[in-house]
């Protein structure tokens, strides 16, 4: 930056004289910034002074303003600032008290039966559960016993008619063996569930 002033020689506090550094001084202030851990602003600001020849900054200016290792400040209750998430929890906003309920407690599973009942009968009965499981399900064994002796008849016409068109087409010296046997096993079957029912 050219000096303002041609009546007036440069200098004074706030002006200090341009330096001329030699390519010595150069290659020795770049080796020692290469060394030397200086961050990117830094350095830019050491390359200006030695481009425009001004006197380098002094060593109390260059210094990191680093404060010493503060210790963690624990915040009061009412303090405005940020509580991390830690305190908060272990300042114990997070726990909550066991629910005690002041009313009667109903239990539900009761009114429901009273309206099943209700439902069904039109009337509060007590129904168990158990009686009725097994009068369904003798019901429904009686029904399949007697449908299965049905199934077992409609299965041996079923062999009977298969063997006969086995037969027809010349097949059914294969099969004959097979399928007496099979007729045989049902047999036996409608003789167990005589038995059974007696």
């Amino acid at each position: 930056m050219a000096w303002p002033s041609n009546n007036i020689t440069p200098g004074g506090i706030f002006h200090a004289r341009k330096v001329n550094y030699s390519p010595e001084t150069h290659q020795f202030l770049k080796l020692l910034m290469d060394e030397t851990k200086m961050s990117t602003m830094q350095r830019n600001k050491v390359n200006y002074y030695l481009r425009n020849g001004e006197p380098l900054p002094s060593l109390a200016r260059t210094r990191s303003r680093r404060s010493p290792h503060i210790p963690e400040v624990t915040i009061r209750p009412g303090s405005p600032r940020r509580r991390t998430r830690d305190t908060i929890i272990r300042s114990g906003v997070y726990e909550r008290e066991k629910f005690r309920p002041t009313y009667p407690v109903v239990d539900r599973e009761k009114e429901k039966e009273k309206l099943q009942n209700k439902m069904a009968y039109n009337k509060d009965i007590k129904v168990n559960p158990l009686k009725v499981i097994h009068k369904l399900v003798d019901s429904k064994m009686d029904k399949d016993e007697q449908n299965r002796f049905d199934q077992i008849i409609e299965e041996i016409k079923e062999r009977e008619d298969w063997l006969k068109e086995m037969e027809s087409l010349g097949e059914g010296n294969k099969y004959k063996h097979i399928i007496e046997q099979q007729i045989q096993e049902k047999v036996r079957e409608m003789s167990n569930l005589k038995l059974d029912d007696e």
